[in-house]
């Protein structure tokens, strides 16, 4: 706490939270701190976070006035993420990824001193019961009791999330939900046809460059090379690195012909991860009818040294902008680095950090309640990659069990709290 006081400024930050709430008994810093701690501590709901409401030690780390007694209720919680202040949210979890990069934490970026940001859909909350006004619906094939299958309508929430990916550690930037054909923008909604992934992207990319000015690439999977993409990149100042997988599809397609009975340009052996990489590259392919540029496509085969019964592995990259002064080794590098969105944040969200429970059954407030998570998951990263060295991702065998251990002692010593965290006299 003395990190994020001292460092950070969140006291300042947590305080200019707002809610629509009328003269309440909790204020929305107050609500915002107790759920930013219940997602720092990796409290499984709101049912098991209200007890703790009613406890000093709880109450003085939020930072309630001297003799407060209970906080409030799970239902209060509940009400304020549903007027709370989306911008004032947001700030909180920008502000910390804003002040990192002010401290020069990102100053030597990765491979070609550059800064990735990874984009990837998430669905976190899938229902067939309840339902708010902003899931998105689909109808899948269940099976009954009577052995027959049976369409079922399902509903669910989707997002697009921004992050960025470093060889340390990676921390969240952003996060855009795909709307429900009602609400989509621009009346398109009319075509009776939910949001699609790649139209919230691009939606999400635009902003997330005008936040972070800073980022130079990003990096996709195979849902994302086409024209318009790529062109929203170009436009931006940007560079990409996005995999390919359909070998039909342009510029992998004209690349593969151009590589037919060449031999590869580099091959490297990689005695660390036990590895012979084959890299083919074409510099500059322009076949792409709705892309007004070239494009680089670099191909990989990877095979394993110390597995002789492993089967080798294929990669296809694009790449431009930017990204296209990195050797084929660093774009296999980075285009292999965007599983960190998958591991070290969808999974670690849903298995450790509970982001796949409903806490709040509104669409506005599931949104408040994820900035703050994002905000406790962005300071623990930042406190133990910077402050505890030793968490680093090159340290341990299992460095995600080891950061679960840190917290268990956190919330244990949260009981020993005898003065408030942010009183520094």
């Amino acid at each position: 706490m003395a990190y994020g006081r001292d460092v950070y400024d969140l006291r300042e930050r947590l305080d200019g939270l707002r809610d629509g709430r009328n003269d309440p008994h909790a204020t929305a810093a107050q609500v915002g701190a107790s759920i930013f701690f219940g997602g720092l501590l990796r409290i499984r709901s709101f049912n098991a976070l209200e007890p703790r409401l009613a406890e000093k030690p709880f109450v003085r780390l939020v930072g309630a006035a001297p003799g407060a007694k209970a906080l409030c209720s799970a239902d209060t919680l509940s009400r304020s993420l549903r007027t709370m202040v989306l911008d004032r949210v947001r700030a909180l979890s920008i502000g910390i990824v804003a002040q990192a990069e002010r401290n020069k934490i990102f100053r030597e970026g990765w491979h070609g001193a550059l800064r990735y940001v990874a984009l990837d859909g998430w669905e976190p909350i899938r229902s067939r019961g309840r339902h708010c006004g902003g899931c998105l619906l689909r109808q899948v094939q269940v099976k009954q009791r009577d052995g027959t299958v049976a369409p079922v309508d399902e509903y669910y929430h989707r997002f697009v999330v921004a992050m960025l990916i470093d060889e340390r550690f990676d921390l969240a930037l952003d996060i855009e939900p795909l709307l429900p054909a009602d609400l989509r923008p621009g009346g398109a909604g009319r075509s009776g046809e939910d949001e699609g992934e790649l139209t919230t992207a691009r939606r999400l990319l635009r902003r997330v460059k005008q936040t972070f000015g800073w980022l130079d690439v990003v990096v996709c999977d195979g849902l994302y090379p086409n024209g318009p993409f790529l062109t929203d990149v170009r436009a931006l100042r940007m560079g990409a690195v996005i995999v390919l997988r359909k070998e039909t599809d342009e510029p992998l397609k004209d690349a593969l012909a151009i590589w037919r009975d060449q031999p590869p340009t580099h091959v490297i052996t990689d005695p660390q991860r036990h590895e012979r990489i084959e890299l083919w590259d074409c510099p500059e392919i322009e076949t792409l009818q709705t892309y007004d540029g070239p494009i680089r496509v670099v191909r990989a085969h990877v095979t394993r040294t110390d597995d002789a019964k492993a089967m080798p592995h294929t990669w296809c990259v694009a790449v431009t902008g930017k990204a296209t002064r990195l050797p084929p080794a660093q774009v296999l590098a980075v285009a292999r680095a965007r599983w960190h969105i998958e591991n070290t944040g969808f999974h670690q969200w849903t298995t450790r950090w509970r982001f796949a429970h409903v806490f709040v059954h509104d669409a506005h407030g599931m949104l408040c309640l994820y900035w703050l998570f994002f905000a406790a998951f962005n300071l623990l990263t930042l406190f133990l990659y910077r402050q505890l060295r030793c968490y680093g991702r090159d340290r341990g065998k299992d460095v995600t069990r080891t950061i679960s251990r840190l917290v268990d002692e956190m919330l244990d010593d949260v009981a020993r709290l005898e003065q408030s965290p942010w009183d520094t006299s």
